[in-house]
């Protein structure tokens, strides 16, 4: 028997195989001619760009084409329901469902589908982002000029398992629901990290200021450079420890900082007991500051002494002088956006941007007694909890839709 292993009960017999040139009346790429842009009036013209890695169209960056030159490419005009499935470049192999009346011109690095009376467009949205769609896709695709390229003629012949209409549109609902909470978790997410970036500004400028337990109004705020600030710094450049895959101590990057918690699901390199014990100069405690030196620069987080690590030599660590300050609060002082373009106005530009140590030691900050740097690093670390509370959901629901992709087509 055809049939996926996940079904609604309701729904039984076999599943049908066809080929997806046979289920569309439109299936084509868009122009390939060299757009004319304007800067006024003119028609929006979408490209792979439009596409978001998870199936969604994103109109934010958009260009307009001349009048004439849409009315030279319009001859099938794209319509609200139509598939856009990006087919150059890393992006490759996503759908999205275009949802809009206005009129937009396509380009050629996407494919424009409509699909016939037999087929639900958005059960073929979610089939094109399945693991089984990819599969075809990665089979199908070829290097042209260094750049990845997956042809109409390759699409067309997309072999589609599908059942009755009524289990389509039963099945594209249901999966239309899970997009749709990911969509509302996700937007969660941004207003949190708004509100999260707005609330640091207010409290950092002093427009917003905490009391104390008994009322009183907190003193003025002190000015201290960075080294005053500081007890130690863990600084290990000019030394690269032998790594593999398959040590057991992690070898932080700076692609797994820049979050208040370390992403340790990021770190691909680890060394051994041995080099921990004998290589390193010095060791991160808990609650150090990890801070960013080069490339993507004077990014943060905050490290927690649970999982024993070494940091790479783009990365330094900066102790908290708790005679001073707290180290929660450092964390957050150092990532407020006026605070941080300080490090970002003593960048060095090179092929990667980087910060000298001798330099951003010396760097001045405000900072408030302690008792209100508690208060602001407590309101500031709630919120953050409901940021990461939100992302973990997130990520479960994606690796949940994900799954039932995986289970949900034949």
């Amino acid at each position: 028997m055809v049939a996926p292993k996940l079904r609604f009960q309701e729904f039984d017999g076999d599943w049908e195989s066809k080929k997806l040139k046979d289920l569309t009346d439109i299936l084509k790429c868009g122009v390939a001619s060299t757009p004319k842009y304007v800067t006024e009036g003119g028609y929006p013209f979408l490209s792979a760009q439009n596409i978001s890695r998870n199936g969604e169209m994103n109109y934010s960056k958009v260009n307009n084409i001349s009048d004439d030159f849409y009315k030279k490419i319009s001859k099938t005009k794209l319509l609200k329901g139509d598939i856009l499935y990006s087919r150059v470049g890393a992006s490759y192999g996503v759908a999205a469902i275009f949802d809009r009346e206005e009129e937009y011109g396509v380009y050629v690095s996407l494919t424009q589908i409509r699909v016939n009376d037999t087929l639900n467009n958005i059960f073929l949205k979610q089939f094109l982002n399945s693991p089984k769609a990819r599969i075809q896709a990665e089979q199908g695709v070829f290097q042209g000029g260094g750049v990845q390229n997956l042809n109409v003629g390759v699409v067309e012949e997309f072999n589609l398992t599908l059942p009755s209409k009524q289990e389509q549109t039963k099945i594209a609902s249901f999966l239309a629901a899970v997009d749709e909470k990911i969509t509302q978790l996700t937007q969660k997410h941004q207003l949190l990290s708004q509100y999260k970036q707005g609330m640091m500004q207010k409290l950092f400028s002093q427009q917003i200021r905490f009391k104390a337990d008994d009322g009183s109004e907190f003193g003025e705020w002190d000015e201290y450079s960075l080294d005053t600030l500081l007890s130690k710094i863990i600084d290990n450049r000019g030394k690269t420890p032998v790594t593999e895959a398959n040590l057991e101590i992690p070898l932080i990057e700076v692609n797994a900082i820049g979050q208040r918690r370390i992403k340790y699901e990021k770190v691909s390199k680890y060394f051994s007991e041995d080099t921990f014990q004998n290589w390193f100069r010095a060791y991160l405690e808990h609650q150090d500051i990890l801070f960013s030196t080069v490339g993507n620069t004077a990014i943060c987080s905050i490290y927690t002494d649970e999982i024993k690590a070494g940091i790479a030599q783009n990365i330094v660590g900066l102790r908290a002088n708790t005679k001073l300050i707290q180290p929660t609060f450092l964390y957050y002082l150092l990532t407020e956006i006026s605070n941080n373009q300080k490090f970002k106005s003593i960048e060095m530009q090179a092929v990667q941007p980087s910060i000298k140590v001798s330099q951003m030691i010396h760097l001045t900050f405000l900072t408030p007694c302690l008792e209100e740097q508690t208060k602001i690093a407590n309101f500031l670390s709630s919120i953050d909890q409901k940021i990461e509370v939100t992302a973990q959901q997130i990520e479960q629901a994606k690796q949940w839709k994900k799954g039932l992709l995986q289970q949900m087509f034949v």
